[in-house]
């Protein structure tokens, strides 16, 4: 069973998926680490959102390059570090406590999760022959869908590498998704991004289209900061502070087959309570 054929048969069963944006963390669960996938799963999460850094000689690991200092102590970027040193390193919790946890490789994540659920690889366009690689090594092509922005080379590489390859663009205009018909990959998935609710990437018309070729929705709740708005406005600050009715329901209305969340539990309370009712 490929990537599309497990999501429509957990859609079948659940009628929208979520996706936990690094797995769940608090207390002393770091985001990226296999604590925080485990408990994003509890949560009854359906895709783990996981960040891929590759280290200076060749090692990846589930780590967001830029939170060095929040995570790791550290103002040197992950990507510059040798994998002997990342390995010796201990991490802070979310308190900015210093933990006994130290970084997963992305190989040893891919293990634990092996069969148990759907992985979305994110920031590995930074090295994309590299990640293909590793995936096609680690027989983990099933499992996962890797997401870029719609750039020729990478298509390219994707085309020749790994054609059957899940893959989802991000798209902020529809014209970005002209290029993709080039190439003969596995498109069946497309992040939109948005500022605003009256975007041309969110009219009725353009996902119309999207939904009649069976590419699937993906929409991002998660609250990045004040100021990257992913969704406009439509996310989780708002649906926890305001209600959920006008958030997270407006995706559900829009048709989205996928809500990315940092709050798997309270999304499947809210999406259980309003498709078995039938609002």
């Amino acid at each position: 069973m490929d990537f599309r054929e497990r999501v429509l048969e957990l859609k079948e069963k659940k009628g929208i998926l979520i996706a936990a944006h690094r797995g769940t963390s608090g207390g002393s669960i770091i985001n990226n680490t296999i604590p925080a996938y485990e408990c994003a799963l509890r949560q009854k999460a359906d895709i783990l959102e996981i960040d891929a850094a590759m280290s200076k000689d060749g090692v990846f690991y589930a780590f967001h390059d830029g939170t060095e200092p929040l995570i790791l102590g550290s103002t040197v970027n992950i990507r510059k570090m040798d994998s002997s040193y990342i390995d010796s390193l201990y991490l802070h919790n979310p308190s900015l406590e210093l933990t006994s946890e130290r970084p997963n490789r992305l190989e040893e994540v891919f293990e634990h999760l092996r069969g148990r659920c759907l992985i979305n690889i994110d920031r590995a366009y930074f090295y994309w022959k590299e990640i293909l690689s590793l995936i096609k090594r680690t027989g983990m092509e099933s499992q996962i869908i890797i997401k870029s922005s719609p750039v020729r080379e990478e298509l390219v590489l994707l085309e020749s590498l790994s054609p059957a390859l899940a893959y989802m663009p991000i798209l902020k205009d529809p014209g970005e998704e002209e290029c993709l018909k080039d190439y003969k990959i596995n498109y069946c998935m497309a992040e939109l991004v948005f500022g605003g609710i009256k975007d041309p990437i969110v009219s009725d018309g353009f996902l119309k289209d999207l939904k009649s070729r069976g590419i699937m929705l993906w929409g991002n709740a998660i609250t990045l900061n004040d100021w990257i708005i992913l969704a406009a406005g439509k996310d989780d600050y708002h649906a926890i502070t305001e209600g959920p009715e006008d958030n997270w329901g407006w995706f559900v209305e829009k048709g989205f087959d996928v809500i990315q969340t940092d709050w798997p539990m309270l999304l499947r309370e809210y999406l259980d309570g309003k498709l078995n009712c039938g609002d």
